[in-house]
């Protein structure tokens, strides 16, 4: 095992452990948030950082993967991007003040959701505070820092902040002020981590330099973040604040434990890429190892999760939520495969080669736009919508496989087995808690048959690790040493 593999398995676990504590965190909150505010509360929510998340891609403009990517950076560097990081921040912040108003009309929100938008975006110079410095962590592999100051930032910053705002009577207000009481915590903890020098330099010729790869990121980014809200800007539009709201909450229980594996590894993938961008064999490898660990691992969660999600969400959410349950199959599968299409798109970007990227995003929303006006005009309804969402994710992950294969043609036999080999297995486990859920019937409480549920799908999942060893996944985990000596054997 080689230094770089050595550092990037370790900063695996470190990353994972950090997904783990988050989802221990997070489930017990957002069941408690649940019963503490609204549907409405959360639609409101979710409309009113539609804005502040658009202009979060000017804000960051790709400076952060300009700091990891760089194949030097010196200290005079780190000074421009901390100054293109403020100012950007800044500007950001001012548009969006001025711009609230309108958002508020296009999502055909209250009055209220004007206000909600411009205290939102606060988060914009306060995040652009601890960019460069999460970059600068990053570039230095420090993972055990980075998984520690996310941990503590997220129970700390937000949690409790909004926790203890809604026990007091916050309402909606609370998730802004945990929103903000997280990017604070973040930025604050990141900076004291690395202590870069605090003094801005504005360098118009380096800030181009700078902005020719960071330039080309934020618009990756921003076409990504229209892809993501446009179904819930949609459904906010027509079909009301609490649909918004039942959707959010649905996105959430679908795609929260697998969002946690994709920006775990993200944080590891994006600088080791970097440290390899020029070594073709190395980056083929990585790519095809990445993928058969990445598709066994998401697409047996959405099983579990879409398969059980009518106890999760009357277990975690409660009965006024459940018209989140038959959202939650579809929303998890097109999560599932927009986190597996991130791994080649880190890649790319670690490559520096991110135009083609952009096109693939730009027909994935053209076909998400297309789709939306078709479900629209045939009323659809929230189904229809999904659906769109699916298809969009399935053009989007078949046009990144037919690039990456051009890029490295060795791989295409070992990527097409891995999805083949992690779709039967989904399969599987979805056909086993099916036949769970018969065997107790209708009838029988919603605790007793996601306890049945997780405990059959546990157990073919350490079946699967134990003796699957003709899954390339699993062979790969095994020979990284990311699994524990029991199970390797």
């Amino acid at each position: 095992m080689t230094q770089l593999t050595s550092v990037t398995v370790r900063g695996m676990r470190w990353t994972y452990l950090t997904s783990v504590g988050c989802a221990a965190v997070q489930i017990p909150f957002a069941a408690a948030m649940a019963r503490l505010l609204t549907p409405e509360d959360f639609g409101l929510m979710a409309l009113a950082y539609l804005v502040p998340r658009f202009a979060h891609q000017f804000a960051q403009s790709g400076l952060g993967s300009a700091v990891i990517q760089r194949p030097s950076l010196t200290g005079r560097d780190v000074r421009v991007i901390f100054a293109l990081a403020l100012t950007f921040g800044t500007c950001s912040y001012a548009a969006v003040w001025f711009l609230a108003p309108y958002g508020t009309e296009l999502a055909h929100g209250p009055s209220d959701l004007t206000s909600m938008i411009r205290v939102l975006a606060l988060g914009m110079p306060i995040g652009a505070l601890g960019t460069t410095a999460a970059g600068l962590l990053s570039r230095g592999m420090r993972y055990r820092a980075i998984a520690l100051t996310d941990l503590f930032s997220f129970v700390v910053g937000y949690c409790v902040v909004a926790l203890l705002s809604a026990l007091h009577g916050a309402g909606v207000w609370s998730l802004v002020y945990g929103q903000l009481g997280w990017s604070l915590l973040l930025s604050l903890l990141s900076y004291l981590l690395v202590r870069h020098s605090p003094r801005p330099l504005f360098d118009v010729r380096a800030m181009r330099d700078v902005m020719r790869f960071g330039g080309k990121v934020s618009v990756n980014g921003f076409l990504e973040y229209v892809v993501a809200d446009f179904p819930k800007l949609t459904i906010g539009r027509y079909a009301g604040v609490t649909a918004a709201g039942l959707y959010d909450r649905a996105a959430l229980l679908a795609t929260f434990p697998l969002q946690q594996i994709q920006q775990a590894a993200s944080k590891v993938l994006l600088p080791t890429f970097s440290r390899i961008q020029h070594e073709t064999g190395r980056l083929a490898a990585t790519y095809a190892d990445c993928t058969s660990v990445t598709t066994l691992v998401l697409f047996s969660m959405w099983a579990v999760i879409g398969a059980s999600s009518k106890q999760l969400v009357a277990l975690l959410l409660g009965s006024q939520w459940g018209g989140s349950a038959d959202l939650v199959p579809v929303l998890g599968l097109a999560s599932a495969l927009s986190l597996v299409a991130h791994f080649p798109g880190a890649l790319v970007e670690a490559m520096g080669t991110v135009g083609r990227k952009a096109v693939i995003h730009l027909v994935q929303l053209v076909v998400l736009v297309a789709g939306t006006a078709v479900a629209l005009f045939l009323d659809g309804g929230v189904h229809g919508l999904m659906t769109v969402v699916l298809v969009s994710q399935l053009v989007k992950q078949a046009l990144f496989y037919v690039w990456l294969r051009q890029l490295f043609p060795t791989t295409r036999r070992l990527v097409a087995e891995a999805y083949a080999q992690s779709a039967a297995l989904a399969g599987l486990i979805w056909l086993a808690l099916w036949y769970v859920q018969q065997t107790l019937g209708a009838n029988s409480p919603a605790a007793l048959v996601l306890t049945a549920k997780l405990a059959i799908a546990g157990a073919l999942v350490l079946c699967c690790v134990r003796y699957g060893g003709r899954l390339h996944g699993v062979r790969v985990v095994r020979e990284r040493g990311v699994l524990p000596a029991a199970l390797r054997r």
